[in-house]
């Protein structure tokens, strides 16, 4: 069995992420909220920052990946943040704590127009 793990990166374009069979984009307008929360875990405390879509779907990623101090650096460079320094508010956690790093009201979606339908993906699993 292989243990493949999705990587998350943030760019100008929005928050990406990569499963290694094809990357996601999901644009910065699309992004909800940006959280932080940590949990208890063994040995220590988890952390981790959220990043809430439109869509009702998240993307999480914790302090134990690799592209963890890559997220928390570019986080600045690329959206407003109610926080000054990601790193230190997240080490600030406590377990079972939460912190509300970005919130964007969204602005309402329009409905596809009738010209040139047809040209998105729809929903469907593999």
């Amino acid at each position: 069995m292989t243990a493949d793990r999705m990587r998350v990166a943030v760019s100008a374009r929005g928050v990406e992420v990569d499963d290694g069979q094809g990357g996601v984009l999901a644009p910065w307008a699309d992004v909800r909220r940006v959280t932080a929360f940590a949990l208890g875990a063994p040995g220590g405390t988890a952390r981790y920052v959220s990043f809430d879509l439109v869509n009702g779907h998240s993307v999480e990623v914790d302090d134990a990946a690799p592209e963890w101090d890559d997220v928390l650096a570019a986080l600045p460079g690329r959206v407003e943040l109610a926080v000054d320094d990601p790193l230190v508010a997240l080490g600030a956690l406590a377990p079972g704590e939460r912190l509300s790093l970005r919130h964007i009201s969204a602005p309402p979606r329009r409905p596809p127009s009738a010209e040139g339908g047809g040209g998105g993906k729809s929903g469907g699993g593999g």
